[in-house]
């Protein structure tokens, strides 16, 4: 409990606006064919990796489209988006092992670097710390991820691949190291009769810490039956560092947001590999938290991403501008001040000062933290580069000319996300109002306004007023600027027992989370939500037999459906408040 105490404290000061007093800190912060033994088709089961891949492979580099309505990603006139930003390249041939070994084994699969063999658990096969991109050290620290080199003979996938050094130790490992480009893979033991949905997931913690080590992907996967893929990222400074220095040693990929390529690096090994592991490189959901969920919404606007992903579920956490959105992409002249201040303290005065920084250790570089900021936003986010970038724009901009990679998206947030970061409650009116002020200015009376059970309960209204501000409104127009250039759109609304940020994860991946799932999750609803999420990855719907009805939304009625144990459709998602956050203008 003290740690999950104290890393509510590091939570807080990261997402909130400083932890000096109390009012700062209260304000901051489907397989029946093939489950049978025999394969589901009369066949002898088969390992992964074995059968299938060369057919699963064939037109892997025609991913948005097919027979269940998906559409080509395009710009704003229906044509695809220019491969700009690294990533999003045809599908390699499919992978040969012969020569060095053999994918008999229980849990075999041979990948582009060479063979690997997993472990068995239960009817699952887990494959663990599989290098998907060489070593970020030395000289290509704050470089892109160049692609893992090939090995010979078997490689052992049984053991979680080191954490990313980080300021925000999520990792609840002491694994950590800047080596940390792994990713793992959980499938169903038996070749099923057709290619799996793959579920890519993008873990938060604030672009400062995470790891993969904290989730299973196993019952997500038998759910499914689905592949469960997750990666390593990096984070922080190693990860989103900006400096026009570096950018003329990058040529055409400008410094900013290498952790988001490292994503890119891992979606395109899916690509690449996911069909020796029973997986369909053509249906493959990116899905996240957070800051994983920000990142999804990079991917679905980023041109690198362009066919590397087909659906985008996002929970908690958009890369869009909003008043208080601390996960928003962050304007490159910002990331390059950021940027000087770390040269400054660590590097004054040197003649060279990218290789100055590439000589420090580590964990010194990764713990430095920038002055203290006066809004809401994140030291270290993903980065508009410009031409070439993984963002050649603001993602607004992209959006509002309809330059996205068009996909169906499952879209939500938690009831009282901002819960999580609220160190002390306040108890009345007047501490309400002077702690809105201080963030809002003379626009205070009129915001509080807005949240009528601020009478009864302050408390309540602040959490829901830094809940609406952080994460629920944004959410809401990310869900209404796609839905009207035509994108499938499912919005949600968790509000099971507390409804803090992260709650909904233990239910998500089940026993399979291990991080900040305090609460027992409620396995009906469990159940329930991983049967919407798989169903949403198989085919871009999440309603499936013997779930309640999940409405496609709308801006009209803002339908969504409230994850409760049992779920109810809802409407109106707290609209008059989002009405005015999103048309909000901060007094002169």
């Amino acid at each position: 409990m003290e740690k999950f105490l104290s890393l509510f404290v590091a939570l807080s000061c990261v997402l909130g606006s400083g932890c000096d007093d109390q009012d700062d800190a209260s304000l901051d912060a489907n397989m029946a064919s093939s489950s049978s033994p025999d394969g589901g088709d009369g066949s002898a089961p088969t390992p992964a990796g074995q059968d299938g891949a060369a057919q699963a492979m064939q037109d892997a580099a025609s991913i948005p489209g097919g027979e269940d309505g998906g559409t080509a990603a395009p710009g704003q006139d229906g044509s695809a988006l220019p491969a700009d930003g690294g990533a999003g390249e045809p599908a390699l041939p499919p992978p040969q092992c012969s020569g060095d070994g053999d994918a008999s084994a229980a849990c075999g699969a041979c990948t582009h670097q060479g063979l690997v063999e997993g472990q068995p658990q239960g009817a699952t096969c887990e494959y663990l710390g599989i290098p998907y991109a060489k070593p970020p050290v030395a000289a290509l620290r704050f470089m892109p991820p160049e692609p893992a080199p090939a090995w010979a003979g078997v490689r052992r996938a049984n053991a979680f691949g080191a954490a990313c050094v980080q300021s925000l130790d999520l990792s609840l490992t002491d694994n950590k190291s800047e080596d940390c480009l792994f990713l793992n893979v959980w499938t169903p033991s038996m070749t099923p009769a057709a290619p799996l949905p793959v579920m890519v997931f993008i873990y938060g913690g604030g672009y400062s810490g995470g790891a993969t080590n904290t989730y299973s992907g196993i019952g997500l996967s038998r759910k499914g039956p689905a592949v469960v893929v997750s990666m390593n990222y990096r984070v922080g400074a190693l990860g989103f560092f900006a400096h026009p220095e570096l950018d003329r040693q990058r040529a055409s990929k400008p410094s900013g947001s290498d952790g988001i390529r490292d994503q890119q690096l891992a979606l395109q090994w899916v690509k690449d590999n996911i069909a020796s592991f029973h997986g369909d490189p053509n249906n493959v959901t990116v899905f996240g938290e957070s800051a994983g969920s920000s990142s999804v919404c990079v991917h679905l606007v980023s041109p690198g991403s362009r066919s590397l992903a087909r659906r985008f579920i996002m929970e908690s956490g958009v890369c869009t501008s909003g008043v208080g959105n601390g996960v928003a992409a962050m304007p490159r002249d910002k990331a390059y001040g950021v940027s000087q201040q770390m040269v400054s303290a660590l590097c004054a005065g040197a003649a060279d000062p990218i290789a100055c920084l590439r000589a420090l250790p580590a964990d010194q570089v990764i713990q430095w933290a920038p002055t203290a900021q006066t809004d809401m936003n994140l030291s270290w986010a993903p980065v508009v580069e410009g031409p070439g970038g993984v963002l050649p724009e603001h993602p607004d901009a992209l959006l509002q000319r309809g330059a996205f990679n068009r996909g169906e998206v499952l879209i939500g947030t938690n009831k009282n996300e901002f819960g999580l970061f609220q160190l002390l409650p306040i108890f009345s009116m007047d501490e309400l109002r002077s702690t809105v002020e201080r963030q809002f200015g003379a626009k205070a009376d009129e915001i509080v306004a807005l949240y009528p059970e601020a009478a009864s309960d302050p408390n309540q209204a602040l959490i829901t007023l830094m809940t609406d501000v952080m994460f629920r409104c944004g959410s809401r127009r990310l869900a209404r600027s796609v839905s009207a250039m035509g994108s499938a759109v499912y919005l949600y609304s968790f509000e099971q027992g507390a409804a803090w940020h992260a709650d909904e994860m233990g239910y998500v991946f089940g026993d399979g989370y291990y991080a900040l799932g305090i609460f027992p999750p409620v396995e009906t609803l469990a159940n329930v939500i991983q049967g919407y999420w798989t169903s949403f990855a198989k085919s871009g719907d999440p309603n499936a037999t013997g779930l309640v009805p999940w409405p496609k939304y709308t801006q009209a009625s803002d339908q969504h459906l409230r994850l409760l144990d049992p779920p109810v459709s809802g409407s109106a998602l707290q609209r008059s408040a989002c009405d005015y956050w999103d048309n909000y203008r901060a007094a002169p």
